[in-house]
């Protein structure tokens, strides 16, 4: 039944007033069926992995092999319902304790196959000396996850530490919309729709700010003294006062 609503498309379809909601506004539900819907291709390919475990069920020679790949999918399913509030909860529960009442049933055979059946590499199908120094396994195999956990801690620290100023500010008096983010980037949503947005690198020091857009950020867009104070934002340039709210 799932399958074939992804297939005929009633499953991932957003109603055209959806195109029209800014991101922020759009619930779990709504969200997620936007992200779904907009490949087509990919919700088919779940269409067919859930018909082929659904046909392979049917069969007691490919029973185990349809439950692998029927849980494969059905706890992503399980989980996004509750991550992403999706009114499906109560069928995706049942489906995955069917599965894994089925699974468990036969726990001994797969037991045996995955962890008690001889690996897929014997030690004799490789040089001796291979097996020699494959110890290192032990050392490199940590070193790895800890390295590139590490990697990635520094690099988050450099090119995405959150500053005083990352969040978006609203213009008290236009409206408009000032957004500092990551790596010192910026972007601004006018209400002139002529030029809507303006992209750019900013900077500052302990009491002024400048921003920067243009071909490779040369051009000074804004500069002045700031003041900042929680959630009000004030940056003062030469002809005039700029007064900013945080709204998130």
């Amino acid at each position: 039944m799932y399958a074939y609503g992804k297939i005929l498309k009633t499953q991932f379809v957003s109603q055209p007033s959806v195109y029209d909601m800014p991101i922020g506004s759009l619930d779990g539900f709504r969200l997620t069926w936007y992200y779904y819907g907009y490949c087509y291709w990919y919700p088919i390919v779940i269409a067919v992995t859930q018909i082929i475990s659904s046909l392979l069920l049917f069969f007691r020679k490919t029973t185990r092999i349809g439950i692998i790949l029927f849980l494969t999918f059905m706890v992503n399913i399980l989980l996004t319902d509750f991550a992403y509030d999706i009114n499906a909860k109560e069928i995706a529960i049942i489906l995955t304790l069917m599965a894994l009442f089925v699974f468990f049933s036969d726990y001994k055979v797969f037991l045996k196959y995955f962890l008690e059946e001889p690996p897929l590499y014997q030690n004799s199908d490789r040089p001796n000396w291979l097996n020699k120094i494959s110890v290192i396994k032990f050392v490199y195999i940590p070193a790895v996850f800890i390295g590139f956990f590490i990697m990635f801690s520094i690099l988050k620290n450099k090119y995405m530490k959150e500053d005083e100023f990352y969040g978006t500010w609203e213009n008290l008096q236009t409206k408009e919309r000032l957004h500092f983010e990551n790596m010192n980037n910026f972007q601004i949503n006018k209400t002139d729709q002529a030029k809507s947005i303006v992209n750019g690198e900013y900077s500052f020091t302990k009491d002024s700010l400048i921003l920067k857009s243009g071909d490779n950020n040369t051009e000074e867009y804004l500069k002045g003294k700031h003041r900042l104070h929680k959630a009000d934002l004030i940056i003062t340039t030469k002809t005039d006062t700029l007064k900013f709210k945080r709204i998130r």
